[in-house]
C-alpha cells in the first residue's frame, strides 16, 4: 500500500520546469458543430473522438485521453436504490484502460457516460449526455447533470503559427487545465484518477489565493481527431 501511495504521489508532483508553452488562443463558432473535427453538415454532428493532454507539466500523463468519475447519492432511510448525483471528465493514471468518446451534436459537447446507478450499485443508462463548465470558476471541471457555463472549442496560436488541432476551454480566454490526482473510489470504478478543472478568471483558490493545488500540474486538453 505504501508503495502504490508514494508512486502515485511521485506521479502527480509537477517537475521544475513548466512545460506548457506561452500560446495566443483564438476561440471558435461554437453555434452547431461546424468547427469541431469530423464535422457532418447532414446531421449537424462532429465526433465521435476522445480529447488527450498536451504540453503538459507532467510528462507520465501526456498524451493520456479521458475518462470519468461520478458522485453517488444514497439515503437507505429514503431512497429506494444509489443515483447518481453528477460525474466529471477525468484523466486515468495508465492509459490503457476504457475512455468516454464524447462528440458535438447540434452545438452541444456530448459524452457517452452513464446516467444512473441500479439497485445494487452499478452505473447504468449509458447515454449522450450535454456536458458543462461547473459554475465555480474554482473548480470549473467538466461535468455532466449539473447546471453550468458552456464550455468553448479555441485554436492555439505561437506567434502567427497555428498550432495543429482544436483546443477545449472556456471564459472567451481560457485552454488551460489543472490536473490533480486523486485515490480511486467506487465512482471512479476503482480506478486512481486525475481530476481536471479549467484554469482561468477566479481560478485561484478562494480562500489562499494560490493559483495551484498543491501537486496540481497542467496542461491542454486537444480533441483527437
Amino acid at each position: 500500500m505504501f508503495t502504490e501511495l508514494a508512486l502515485a504521489s511521485l506521479l502527480a508532483v509537477a517537475p521544475l520546469a513548466r512545460a506548457t508553452p506561452d500560446v495566443t488562443v483564438k476561440v471558435l463558432p461554437s453555434e452547431d458543430c461546424s468547427s469541431y473535427p469530423g464535422y457532418d453538415a447532414a446531421s449537424n454532428t462532429a465526433g465521435p473522438w476522445t480529447i488527450q493532454l498536451v504540453d503538459s507539466d507532467n510528462t507520465a500523463i501526456e498524451g493520456f485521453s479521458d475518462t470519468s468519475v461520478y458522485s453517488i447519492s444514497f439515503n437507505p432511510n429514503t431512497d429506494p436504490k444509489p443515483s447518481l448525483r453528477w460525474g466529471s471528465i477525468t484523466f486515468p493514471t495508465r492509459n490503457d484502460i476504457a475512455k468516454n468518446p464524447l462528440k458535438c451534436e447540434g452545438g452541444v459537447l456530448k459524452a457517452w457516460v452513464p446516467t444512473d446507478l441500479t439497485a445494487a450499485g452499478a452505473p447504468t443508462n449509458v447515454q449522450w449526455a450535454p456536458l458543462v463548465l461547473s459554475p465555480y470558476p474554482y473548480d470549473a471541471a467538466l461535468m455532466w447533470k449539473i447546471d453550468g457555463d458552456t464550455p468553448q472549442i479555441f485554436e492555439h496560436y505561437v506567434g502567427d503559427v497555428k498550432q495543429d488541432g482544436v483546443f477545449l476551454g472556456g471564459y472567451n480566454t481560457s485552454t488551460s487545465w489543472g490536473l490533480k490526482w486523486e485515490p480511486a473510489d467506487v465512482g471512479s470504478s476503482g480506478q486512481d484518477y486525475y481530476y481536471a478543472r479549467l484554469l482561468g478568471p477566479n481560478s485561484a483558490d478562494p480562500v489562499t489565493g494560490a493559483p495551484l493545488a498543491a501537486n496540481e500540474t497542467t496542461a491542454f486538453i486537444k480533441i483527437s481527431a
